[in-house]
C-alpha cells in the first residue's frame, strides 16, 4: 500500500471519530430558561425594611453597615438567629414562573386577592429609592403565591415559604431574649456572680425552685440548698424577671472589647432561666446571661452584655435599682433560718 492510501485511510478514520463524538444528527435539547426574577435589588442597597401581615406591622433600619435595629422597639437589635439572612431574602426572590407573557396587566386584582393583599412588604433603598411588593392568594395547591411588585402589572407566583417568613416577622417579631418581658411564674432559677477577687474564685448564689418551692446555695460556702424565707424573699419577686428597662448603648460592637465598659469575662454576671418552647412545641430550660460592668455617669444604670448574643455583640444598659437589688441577694441572701443568713466576703461592684 503506498503512502498516498495510508494518508486517505487516516483521514476517513479520523472523520469517523468526531462524526461519532459530535454526532451532529442528534437532536438538541432545549435550554430550559431559569426562573425569572420577582425583582432583583443589591444587599448592600437595602437600608429599611417594613412588613405589614393581616393586622400586624414591623419595621426596622440600618443604623450603620451590618447593624440592623427594630423601629419600635427603638433602638433594639433583632435576635440574630431569627434574623439572618432576612435581608438577603429581600435582595429578590426567583419566582416559579412568570405570567407577564399571558397576564400583561392584571385586569382584576381580587381575581387574585391583590386588592386586599395578605402581605405588603416596603424595602427601603440608598439614594432615596424604594420598592414595595404585595403577596395575594395561595394557589390552589397551596404551594405559592400570587404577587404583584407595586407599580408593576405583572403577575407572579412566590413560593408560599418565602411569604411565611417575611410574615412572621411582623406576627411574632424577632425580639431577642433579653428584652422580653417575663411573669415571675415563669423563672425557673437565678444566678448571681460577683467576679472574682484577684485570685481566689468568686462566690456564685444559686435560687431554683425545688419541689415547688425557693431555695438557694452559695456555691462557695453551703453544701446543699436551703430554703429561703417566702415573706422576705417575697420582696425580690419583681427583680426575679429581669431587669424593667433595658436600653441600647451600641447595637453592635464589632471588636467585641468591652473593657471600656467595665465588662470582663470573669466579672460580675446575673443570670436568668426559664422555661422556654421550640416552634415544634417542645419546652426546654433557656435562659439569659448578662455580664455586668460599671455603673453609668448618671447613676440610674450598669453597663452590660449579653452572652446569649455572642453575635450581635450589643453593648446594653442595665437598670441600677434592679442591679443592685440582685446584687444584695449574693451579700444577704434571705435564708429561712437566722444562722443561714450569709454576708459574704465579696463587696457589691459599684461604679
Amino acid at each position: 500500500m503506498n503512502w498516498k492510501a495510508t494518508v486517505l485511510l487516516v483521514l476517513i478514520a479520523v472523520s469517523a471519530a468526531v462524526v461519532v463524538y459530535i454526532n451532529p444528527f442528534e437532536k438538541t435539547k432545549e435550554k430550559e430558561d431559569d426562573p425569572p426574577w420577582f425583582y432583583q435589588v443589591s444587599y448592600d442597597d437595602v437600608n429599611s425594611i417594613d412588613v405589614s401581615h393581616l393586622d400586624n406591622q414591623v419595621s426596622f433600619h440600618r443604623p450603620e453597615p451590618h447593624t440592623w435595629v427594630f423601629d419600635d422597639p427603638a433602638g433594639i437589635p433583632p435576635d440574630h438567629y431569627r434574623w439572618g439572612g432576612i435581608v438577603l431574602l429581600l435582595s429578590g426572590p426567583q419566582t416559579k414562573r412568570d405570567f407577564s407573557t399571558v397576564r400583561a396587566v392584571i385586569d382584576d386584582p381580587a381575581e387574585y386577592g391583590l386588592d386586599a393583599p395578605q402581605l405588603i412588604v416596603e424595602v427601603g433603598l440608598t439614594a432615596n429609592r424604594n420598592i414595595s411588593f404585595r403577596l395575594g392568594d395561595a394557589t390552589a395547591d397551596g404551594s405559592f403565591n400570587y404577587a404583584q411588585v407595586t407599580g408593576f402589572p405583572q403577575l407572579f407566583l412566590i413560593a408560599k415559604s418565602w411569604g411565611d417568613v417575611l410574615g412572621r416577622l411582623a406576627d411574632d417579631p424577632p425580639i431577642p431574649k433579653w428584652f422580653v418581658k417575663r411573669e415571675f411564674s415563669e423563672i425557673d432559677e437565678v444566678n448571681v456572680f460577683l467576679g472574682d477577687d484577684g485570685d481566689e474564685e468568686g462566690a456564685v448564689l444559686r435560687i431554683q425552685k425545688e419541689d415547688g418551692e425557693w431555695v438557694a446555695r452559695n456555691l462557695a460556702i453551703d453544701d446543699e440548698n436551703r430554703p429561703l424565707d417566702a415573706d422576705k424573699f417575697a420582696e425580690f419577686y419583681p427583680y426575679m424577671v429581669g431587669p424593667p428597662e433595658v436600653l441600647v448603648e451600641i447595637p453592635r460592637n464589632e471588636d467585641r472589647d468591652y473593657t471600656r465598659w467595665g465588662i470582663e469575662d470573669n466579672g460580675p454576671s446575673i443570670e436568668i432561666r426559664f422555661r422556654g418552647t421550640t416552634e415544634r412545641g417542645t419546652s426546654f430550660i433557656d435562659g439569659v446571661l448578662f455580664r455586668m460592668g460599671d455603673k453609668t455617669d448618671d447613676g440610674r444604670h450598669y453597663y452590660a452584655t449579653s452572652a446569649s448574643d455572642a453575635v450581635i455583640n450589643a453593648v446594653l444598659k442595665l437598670d441600677a435599682k434592679w442591679t443592685e437589688m440582685m446584687y444584695s441577694l449574693l451579700e444577704d441572701t434571705p435564708y429561712g433560718d437566722i444562722s443561714g443568713s450569709v454576708l459574704g466576703t465579696n463587696t457589691k461592684p459599684t461604679g
